[in-house]
């Protein structure tokens, strides 16, 4: 597994016979026992990984591709069920929960050919923007291990940095993949909520959970997204870098004081405007009141909880409710005040809804008001110092809150600096120009 290549390169010579599926996924395992006791990003392998990577070479050698993920591992999320494993999202208490089968997206990309390598871990209940949990402990980060990977998908995405996998699956409520992706110099795509299948997965916030993909291009999300299910048109000629020519609002309210950022921004702004793409300085009106009062998460996790565990996972492999959970105390201590607050005193989601709905109008009308096309900003408004939940601000939510698709790219590095997360949002039904523009900021 060569770090440079994309996911198509490689799954083009699995599929031709010049490279071995069972060798690719034995360089997967040796890479994680190996060193996964430092990074802390998995907590399970799949003992079915090595037949399917035998499938995918029997295939190979009859001259047969089992589609466009063929022999390619990759990484899922211990949020998200894969057959055969427990989905524990990372919580002790869940540790013997079994799938009965796997997620919707998941049977996607297995029928499109991939292996399946494991389970990652991440936050505990996806809570937070870190990765901790009391089954796997801290994520860290392998360009900073003082430093938290960025939650809750940080194993996904340590997983693909660390060559465990060619991409990984992470899910995002606020930020859960664009947030360790940016750590980790990645690339994350949330799509349109809704726009994916999230039967199968554990849930946060309905109103607000997707699942995407964490990896190392902008090609590959965009691929990996498609076999899940998006429907996106062919993608431009490469040859032709205003195919989709754009004008963005630059969204400063977003940036922050962080000096890494802010030069990382303009590096990354400045390579766009050298590729045709018009950018405009935009300011929203009453931004961070949108914003704030009580999140989604406190109105709906409990009861939505409570329906996964009695209606989804087998009877008897972990607690019947969410208040068993709680009362069982089988969980990471840090997460008691939350679930207690979740359990006993959420509030009411129709005004919260309400406010998602006014901010979703106020972006529309901004756009519409100046001719623009969509958003960009930095995905986090500073670089995570410690194992602590990073100050990353409230950007994030903007995709999350409005249900719009969005895509974090890494800032044009300088040597040695850690990477920066560039963020571009735009309308639903958009997708086709944030992946050209995620390959103009990548080129």
């Amino acid at each position: 597994m060569t770090a440079t290549n994309s996911i198509a390169a490689n799954a083009a010579a699995l599929a031709a016979g010049t490279q071995s599926a069972r060798a690719l996924l034995a360089d997967a395992l040796a890479r994680i026992a190996t060193e996964d006791a430092r990074w802390h990003a998995m907590l399970a392998l799949n003992p079915a990984a090595h037949a399917a990577a035998a499938r995918a070479d029997a295939a190979a050698a009859r001259g047969e591709s089992l589609g466009p993920l063929h022999g390619i591992p990759l990484v899922i999320k211990d949020n998200i069920d894969v057959a055969g494993l427990a989905t524990t999202s990372g919580c002790r208490a869940l540790a013997r929960a079994m799938a009965p089968g796997d997620a919707t997206v998941v049977a996607r990309l297995r029928a499109a050919g991939a292996v399946i390598v494991g389970k990652a871990n991440l936050s505990e209940l996806s809570f937070e923007i870190r990765s901790r949990s009391s089954l796997g402990g801290d994520v860290l980060c392998p360009l900073a291990p003082h430093a938290t990977a960025g939650g809750s998908s940080g194993g996904s995405a340590v997983a693909v940095l660390r060559g465990y996998a060619l991409a990984a699956l992470g899910t995002d409520t606020g930020g859960s993949i664009r947030v360790p992706a940016a750590c980790n110099g990645l690339v994350g795509f949330r799509p349109a909520h809704a726009s994916l299948p999230m039967a199968g997965i554990a849930p946060l916030a309905p109103s607000t959970d997707t699942v995407g993909p964490i990896t190392r291009t902008v090609a590959d999300a965009r691929l990996m997204a498609q076999v899940m299910g998006l429907a996106l048109p062919a993608p431009a000629d490469p040859a032709a870098p205003h195919a989709f020519p754009a004008r963005l609002g630059v969204l400063h309210q977003a940036f922050g004081e962080d000096p890494t950022v802010q030069a990382a921004m303009d590096r990354a702004l400045a390579r766009l405007a050298t590729q045709g793409v018009a950018l405009v300085d935009v300011a929203i009106p009453d931004l961070e009141d949108l914003l704030a009062g009580p999140h989604i998460v406190d109105a709906e996790f409990a009861v939505a909880f409570d329906r996964y565990l009695a209606g989804h996972v087998p009877a008897g492999t972990a607690p019947a409710s969410l208040a068993a959970l709680v009362a069982g105390g089988d969980f990471l201590p840090d997460h008691r005040p939350a679930l207690e607050q979740r359990l006993h005193a959420a509030p009411d989601a129709a005004p919260i809804l309400a406010r998602h709905a006014a901010l979703r109008q106020r972006l529309t009308d901004t756009l519409a008001a100046q001719g623009l096309d969509g958003l960009i900003f930095p995905t986090m408004r500073a670089i995570p110092q410690t194992l602590d939940n990073p100050p990353g601000g409230w950007a994030p939510e903007l995709a999350a809150r409005s249900g719009w698709p969005a895509l974090s790219v890494p800032a044009p590095a300088l040597p040695g600096a850690r990477p920066v997360g560039v963020e571009l949002l735009v309308p639903a039904g958009h997708e086709a120009l944030l992946f050209a523009l995620g390959n103009l900021l990548e080129a």
